[in-house]
């Protein structure tokens, strides 16, 4: 982590665990106010990806932090409960999902790529490929928006979703390749121990805790916000499961904070 998010971090009371105290270290006179939050972008393959961020992304935004949401692709493969065939009603309908739940959060409308949902990987090197459009638009946006943080999938996609992969691949070989104003690079982490023992989330990648380097917690009032926001995705998600899930993430995945590792070490 390098020293301008950890003072940031500091600053907004998110950070606990190692972070927070390395961030006692830093004087008094080096910590900026409390609204001087870094720029954060999220970068992610489908709407309700945003989900296993939604606590920390409502609490940045109410601090004060400019939070920039992105969509490689609006969905449009992905029927979930909607009874939609594949398409662009299907397309439309979860944008605007992604609206009500950025709106929830506290978040600007997000920006939609509209790349084809479940065709990022395929035939990566030929030229015009969807992955070298979404390797332009990240370098683009990342120039445009200068975030000092990117968050996305960590490499196993979560739950190894290819389109989940190759989000994470293609926006960390863009950053990894930056020369100057690098910024912090976070995969979202699920650490072992706190995966729920659901038929569900039994293909859920975990990462060792010893791995997190970052662990960003919320309030109660980031919660309900998150709530919220799942509870825009009824395209996606059963009444039942959208009443059950914030309370699920809270309760054994996220536990009072959503966690992180770091892609890339601070050189020295």
């Amino acid at each position: 982590m390098t020293k301008t998010f950890l003072i940031a971090c500091a600053a907004a009371a998110l950070c606990i665990g190692g972070t927070q105290a390395a961030a006692q270290q830093i004087t008094q006179k080096d910590r900026p106010e409390p609204r001087e939050l870094p720029a954060i972008m999220v970068i992610l393959a489908h709407p309700d990806d945003e989900i296993t961020l939604s606590p920390i992304l409502a609490r940045a935004a109410s601090d004060g932090a400019k939070v920039t949401l992105v969509f490689a692709t609006s969905g449009n493969a992905g029927p979930g409960s909607s009874g939609l065939e594949p398409g662009e009603e299907l397309a439309k309908l979860r944008e605007d999902e992604a609206r009500c739940a950025s709106f929830a959060m506290g978040l600007p409308e997000p920006t939609f790529w509209r790349l084809d949902d479940g065709k990022l990987g395929e035939t990566p090197r030929a030229e015009g490929s969807r992955a070298r459009q979404a390797i332009a638009k990240i370098d683009e946006v990342i120039a445009q928006e200068k975030p000092r943080v990117v968050m996305t999938w960590g490499p196993d996609g979560g739950y190894g979703h290819a389109d989940h992969r190759m989000v994470s691949s293609l926006v960390t070989q863009v950053v990894q390749g930056m020369e100057d104003d690098r910024p912090d690079l976070l995969y979202w982490a699920l650490p072992s121990g706190s995966r729920p023992e659901l038929p569900e989330f039994e293909a859920w990648a975990t990462t060792d805790p010893d791995l997190v380097t970052d662990r960003l917690r919320y309030r109660d009032v980031d919660l309900e916000a998150a709530r919220a926001a799942i509870g825009c995705y009824a395209s996606q998600f059963s009444d039942e499961v959208r009443e059950a899930l914030p309370g699920l993430l809270h309760s054994q995945i996220w536990r009072g904070a959503v966690h992180f590792r770091l892609a890339f070490a601070t050189p020295r």
